[in-house]
């Protein structure tokens, strides 16, 4: 009877160390948990790495959570003139006495979006929550890594329910011909400006780009534009950047076609600057940057869908035969103006243009928060010889309240 009572205060003392043992090895120290503990380790020591520590610090509670707005505005044109020639057009003598100073087509598009924003930084990578206040984006989304070394990002959008502006001063040119020719007038046109209704156009854009700075031991990018590193002094570097950029904007029922696809592609190189200038050792630090880029690279391709013409075709014979027969001659009397409408879009050669990106910023911590804002703008031109033009800009304001911990 002693043997087994013996073995009974074995078993239950083994079990108790069994279950210490446990209680010991926590979540961090295994699976998942110590993979996470090692990673932040690793973030940690490469804040530092490679910095010369009399000019950037990093915070010492350098994770954070915030809470943000966040703004951005976007403004697309296009304007291209009409080159078909007066003589293309039949029954010169009811052309609007004004003809030749309508010849050209413009569209203006803008929107913009607001929305707050919950996140983390976890030693410079963070994570958002979005909350849209306004948004007009079918889609929007962003990848990106700001270092104080390099970075990259790509972005993408797409918008559907834009509203814009239209002038159209060479179609209502044209229907004043049209006018003129069945009321036998010789009136001048009269044109005007309208409002595009939400959802006749529409915008894709896509970008990917990358930065290098040269002075990454004395100035951060990752301090002046986020707060993620402290600035101790103040100090600037030269950036060098490329960036891959293009658009697809459609229309429908805006120009000579009932679908107008225009895709523009261009690849930039540029080089620029940016400076941190650091206060009280850095609890306030105001950040500049430009960054000018020439497009290498430039190119403009259109595709149209269907056909509307100004005027309508539409024979006035009851006989299928008879009718059929002035239909395809009215085709023809509007053939040359058919063929020459989208000259400036098809056939120009593209011309080197200058882009730019620039960002200002400003941060302030007290105790273990921080106040930050920042402000970006990018801008993407296009031109070519026969005088189109599209003009792509863009403008985001972030506003962030941190907490760190």
């Amino acid at each position: 009877m002693k043997i087994r009572y013996d073995i009974i205060l074995l078993l239950a003392c083994s079990v108790s160390l069994s279950a210490l043992a446990q209680e010991k090895r926590s979540f961090w120290d295994h699976g998942l948990g110590k993979f996470l503990k090692s990673t932040d380790a690793m973030l940690d020591r490469m804040q530092e790495e490679g910095v010369d520590t009399n000019y950037i610090r990093k915070p010492k509670l350098s994770r954070m959570v915030y809470l943000g707005y966040y703004g951005y505005f976007q403004q697309h044109d296009m304007t291209f003139p009409v080159l078909v020639d007066n003589n293309d057009i039949p029954f010169t003598e009811y052309m609007p006495p004004n003809f030749s100073e309508k010849k050209y087509m413009k569209a203006d598009m803008h929107t913009y979006q607001n929305e707050l924003e919950l996140g983390i930084d976890w030693r410079g990578i963070s994570i958002e929550l979005p909350i849209p206040i306004r948004n007009r984006y079918s889609m929007s989304f962003g990848l990106a890594k700001n270092g104080s070394v390099w970075g990259a990002r790509i972005r993408y959008k797409s918008l559907r329910n834009m509203e814009g502006i239209l002038d159209d001063a060479y179609n209502q040119a044209t229907q004043q011909w049209v006018d003129n020719f069945a009321n036998e007038t010789h009136d001048p046109a009269i044109t005007s400006e309208s409002t595009i209704p939400a959802g006749q156009i529409d915008l894709k854009i896509f970008y990917i780009e990358g930065y290098y700075v040269f002075n990454n031991k004395r100035f951060s990018l990752a301090a002046g534009a986020y707060g993620d590193m402290v600035q101790k002094r103040s100090a600037g570097s030269v950036f060098v950047m490329g960036n891959y950029y293009q658009s697809r904007f459609g229309a429908n029922d805006l120009f000579n076609y009932d679908r107008d696809i225009f895709f523009n592609k261009k690849f930039s190189l540029g080089a620029g600057y940016g400076y941190n200038w650091a206060i009280n050792g850095g609890k306030l630090c105001v950040h500049m940057s430009v960054i000018p880029m020439i497009s290498i690279w430039n190119n403009l391709y259109h595709h149209g869908e269907d056909f509307s013409s100004p005027y309508e075709y539409a024979g006035t014979s009851t006989d299928p035969t008879e009718r059929a027969n002035q239909i395809e001659a009215e085709r023809q009397l509007w053939s040359n103006y058919d063929a020459h409408y989208y000259d400036a879009v098809d056939n120009g050669r593209s011309r080197f243009m200058f882009n730019c990106f620039g960002r200002v910023a400003v941060s302030y911590s007290f105790g273990r928060y921080l106040l930050n804002f920042l402000a970006n703008y990018r801008q993407y031109l296009y031109r070519n010889n026969a005088d189109t033009k599209i003009n792509n800009r863009e403008a985001d304001v972030q506003i962030n309240f941190g907490m760190r911990f």
